[in-house]
């Protein structure tokens, strides 16, 4: 892999940044520039628009996400303990992230992100169907839900997230993305037995 630069790197760390404090549409390239301490010329070497800044970045963290979910599933550890590895990653990967930024993710949507994260959505079903089908012949998953409703209550929780009255129940989307990933996986995995008193 190519070593990047020092000016697109500050651009980049900039930018997220900014982006997990303000969000994508608050944020404007002329403050990305004087926080990365870099001229707009130089920006644009690098970036067509701030939504090609917020696809890259946001393709970086997710090919990152599933390089790190594949290697906890393909660890030698139990079904159980590879969950709770995913929820941990699952709110590091949440960490810091604002309200703001999560609303321009999955409410108030950009075009180009939208379509983006369509794209990686469908990916990762992909992933995921494969897995649980796995997971479930083991006997790791519920033998009484079906892969597919699986897909599709994953699908939903992106919808439900954003609702107002659902968020302002949590001090951060951190809280909120760790609540509904729990109940999301502790609500598929097969009882092997009763937990210890």
């Amino acid at each position: 892999m190519e070593k990047r630069s020092e000016k697109l790197q500050s651009i980049l760390d900039a930018a997220k940044s900014l982006f997990w404090k303000y969000g994508i549409r608050r944020v404007t390239i002329e403050e990305i520039c004087e926080t990365a301490g870099v001229s707009k010329m130089t920006f644009y070497k690098y970036f067509s628009n701030k939504t090609a800044i917020a696809r890259y970045i946001l393709e970086e963290l997710t090919n990152s996400g599933i390089k790190k979910y594949k290697e906890i599933l393909q660890s030698g550890i139990s079904y159980d303990q590879k969950v709770k590895k995913m929820i941990e990653e699952k709110l590091n990967n949440s960490h810091d992230i604002s309200q703001e930024l999560f609303l321009d993710l999955y409410k108030y949507k950009d075009q180009e992100i939208s379509k983006f994260i369509e794209k990686v959505k469908n990916r990762m079903f992909g992933i995921y169907l494969d897995d649980f089908r796995e997971a479930q012949s083991k006997g790791d998953i519920r033998p009484d839900i079906k892969p597919e409703f699986i897909l599709f209550f994953l699908n939903k929780i992106t919808e439900f997230m954003t609702d107002s009255e659902l968020v302002s129940m949590y001090p951060d989307p951190q809280h909120l993305i760790g609540e509904v990933t729990n109940i999301f996986f502790y609500g598929i995995l097969a009882v092997k037995s009763k937990p210890q008193q």
